[in-house]
C-alpha cells in the first residue's frame, strides 16, 4: 500500500508539472477569449471556423442506471452520485463552451433514497458526449464487483 501511494504521488507531481496548459483555470469558468479568431497575414479567418480545446474540468455525475455484474445481473436506477475530474474536448457553440466528448474519472457514493445506511464508494471511468450523457464502467467497493453505468454529467464550464 505504501509503494502504491508513493507511486501515485510521484505520478501526480510529474503530470501536474508537464500539463500546466490544460489545467489552467480549473476552478474558474472557461475564458471566452479562447474562442476569438486570431487573424494572421498568411490566412483569412472564416466566421464559421471552430477551434477545439482539451481541458481538465471538475465534473458531477448522477447515475441513471447501474448494471452490477452478479448472477443474475442486478439493475438499480438513480442509486449513486459523485464527483471527479473530466478531460474534455470543448468547442464554441453560439459563443458558449460546449463539450463534444470527454473522459471522466469519478468517485461515486451509493445511496438508497429514504434509507439510512453506511456510505458505500465506487470508482468509475466514463466517457461523456452531447455535453451531458455519460456511459462507462466501474468497481463497487461494497459489492466487490464490476458494473456498467449510464448517467448524466454536469461539467463546470
Amino acid at each position: 500500500m505504501k509503494k502504491l501511494l508513493i507511486t501515485f504521488l510521484f505520478l501526480a507531481i510529474g503530470l501536474s508539472g508537464i500539463a500546466q496548459g490544460p489545467w489552467n483555470g480549473f476552478f474558474k469558468p472557461i475564458n471566452r477569449t479562447l474562442f476569438l479568431p486570431i487573424e494572421t497575414i498568411d490566412r483569412d479567418v472564416k466566421v464559421d471556423e471552430t477551434t477545439s480545446f482539451w481541458l481538465f474540468r471538475p465534473v458531477v455525475s448522477i447515475t441513471a442506471m447501474q448494471f452490477l455484474f452478479e448472477s443474475p445481473v442486478t439493475v438499480s436506477s438513480l442509486s449513486s452520485f459523485g464527483t471527479g475530474v473530466s478531460f474534455q474536448n470543448i468547442i464554441n457553440a453560439n459563443a458558449a463552451p460546449y463539450t463534444r466528448f470527454g473522459f471522466n474519472a469519478l468517485l461515486l457514493f451509493s445511496q438508497k433514497i429514504g434509507d439510512v445506511e453506511p456510505a458505500s464508494l465506487s470508482f468509475a471511468l466514463t466517457g461523456s458526449f452531447l455535453n451531458y450523457v455519460s456511459v462507462g464502467g466501474g468497481y463497487s467497493l461494497q459489492a466487490k464487483k464490476f458494473f456498467i453505468l449510464t448517467g448524466i454529467t454536469y461539467n463546470f464550464n
